[in-house]
């Protein structure tokens, strides 16, 4: 199954929102992501998990909404979505 995600900047400074369009397993996004990025858990609970991948932090959503904090170059936080999101496609 292909899933499509839309990518854009936020409101904040420094944040970049990834939403999956489609159906995606919770524990393998997080999964993907540590992989990739060599990242360390910085917090897990139902609600919401926070990843440091060490240029930034990256937090997943109940609804596997994914940000990407601390980054405010626009095409280095589309260089981590791609590197998270060609898993999915």
């Amino acid at each position: 199954m292909k899933v499509y995600f839309m990518f854009k900047p936020c409101k904040t400074d420094a944040s970049f929102e990834i939403i999956p369009q489609g159906k995606i397993d919770r524990k393998l996004l997080i999964k993907v992501i540590l992989k990739e990025f060599d990242g360390n858990i910085l917090t897990d609970t139902d609600f919401l998990t926070l990843i440091d991948i060490g240029q930034a932090k990256i937090s997943i959503s109940k609804n596997n909404k994914i940000m990407i904090r601390g980054i405010k170059e626009e095409e280095k936080a589309k260089e981590i979505a791609n590197r998270i999101m060609k898993y999915f496609f």
